[in-house]
């Protein structure tokens, strides 16, 4: 039986091993095939995917974007959908769209939002952040919030040591700058460093071979488990687990 994607995704005119200039489901929507295997929609970083290599979101910006404390907001009322941030940054027009508002010192902690666009700053305040949902908890200027990319936006092979969340594993390859589908579970080949048991927990390197597995340590991500005994440098069956 041929691979392809069931349910809704098939809708969206997008297989599991095609690669598409065009956007044809949601970032992140998920699906699987007949037989389990579950999958991402990704936007592809500036480089080409590679199949069996482990790719991460884009690395996390703990200047602009998640620094310590959080970042100063305007107050904003209950139902609106505009967010204007106090603090200086320098962020791209609509780097932050199809990702996440979270608050994270109250008025208004503990809750997130989808973002749906935002405008562009070079290291002035006066960021306006698009929310795809109204605010739940009215925040003020004592407010403090971090805001993150889709971990399924320009994705990038894993340097060796995960910069950010781990998005999957590519099937195929997909174009860079292009949108395709990343595999988050089921049976994957993925490249291996280490000596792997049949059955063991599989994490992500630290400090090691970019783009590879290896046993899992304490404090790893966990990807997923051994289907089969796994060989260095080689491409091991693992079940992975990832979202």
């Amino acid at each position: 039986m041929r691979t392809s994607l069931g349910s809704v995704p098939l809708l969206f005119g997008q297989d599991v091993l095609t690669s598409s200039a065009t956007q044809q489901a949601p970032i992140g929507s998920y699906a699987e095939t007949a037989d389990g295997r579950g999958y991402r929609y990704s936007l592809v970083g500036a480089v080409s995917t590679v199949a069996g290599k482990v790719y991460q979101g884009t690395a996390l910006d703990a200047t602009n974007l998640q620094p310590s404390g959080g970042l100063g907001v305007a107050a904003a009322a209950i139902g609106t959908t505009t967010v204007t941030i106090s603090t200086s940054t320098t962020v791209a027009a609509n780097l932050l769209a199809n990702g996440y508002m979270s608050v994270c010192v109250t008025p208004g902690q503990g809750y997130i939002y989808s973002i749906k666009s935002n405008t562009v700053t070079a290291g002035a305040a006066g960021l306006v952040v698009e929310l795809s949902d109204p605010l739940i908890v009215a925040l003020t200027t004592s407010s403090k919030v971090i805001l993150v990319q889709n971990t399924y936006s320009g994705i990038v092979v894993e340097p060796g040591t995960p910069t950010a969340a781990i998005a999957g594993v590519p099937n195929s390859i997909i174009t860079n700058a292009q949108y395709g589908w990343t595999q988050v579970r089921g049976a994957c080949s993925v490249l291996f460093t280490g000596t792997g048991v049949a059955g063991k927990a599989v994490g992500s390197l630290s400090g090691g071979t970019a783009g590879s597995a290896a046993p899992a340590i304490a404090a790893t991500n966990i990807l997923g488990y051994h289907m089969a005994t796994g060989i260095t440098a080689e491409y091991a069956f693992i079940h992975l687990t990832i979202g």
